[in-house]
């Protein structure tokens, strides 16, 4: 597996994980947003917020350790899977219309991916 142990690729699928999740609170944060009414702060407080900047801040930090066991040449292009886990995420969550369009740049996401893999290994 490429000088890098699994659990380096299990931390980069919890890396990727905890960024994607963070999306999903953001589209949530982004609606309390657009119906609140109370104080800048009370608005920083609300848990999608809170939520979003907990996931982003643990993405970050397994993203960088990571990057100190992975070459960036095969960790940044994996990252293009949290593309594929948030579409999926608003199709079941917000129950958002994808495109065939939307679904076959997704099948390249994954075809790349796996060719990556498959030079890994």
């Amino acid at each position: 597996m490429h000088n890098a142990s699994l659990w380096v690729y299990v931390l980069l699928v919890l890396s990727i994980g905890c960024s994607s999740t963070a999306q999903i609170f953001q589209k949530l944060a982004a609606h309390d947003l657009a119906t609140h009414t109370g104080s800048p702060l009370s608005l920083l407080l609300k848990p999608n917020i809170l939520l979003s900047v907990f996931f982003l801040g643990t993405g970050l930090l397994l993203w960088l350790v990571v990057l100190g066991k992975l070459e960036l040449s095969i960790a940044y292009p994996m990252l293009s899977l949290g593309y594929v886990v948030v579409m999926l995420a608003a199709r079941q969550l917000f129950h958002e219309s994808i495109p065939p369009r939307r679904w076959l740049g997704t099948a390249f996401i994954m075809a790349g991916i796996s060719l990556l893999v498959g030079g890994i290994a």
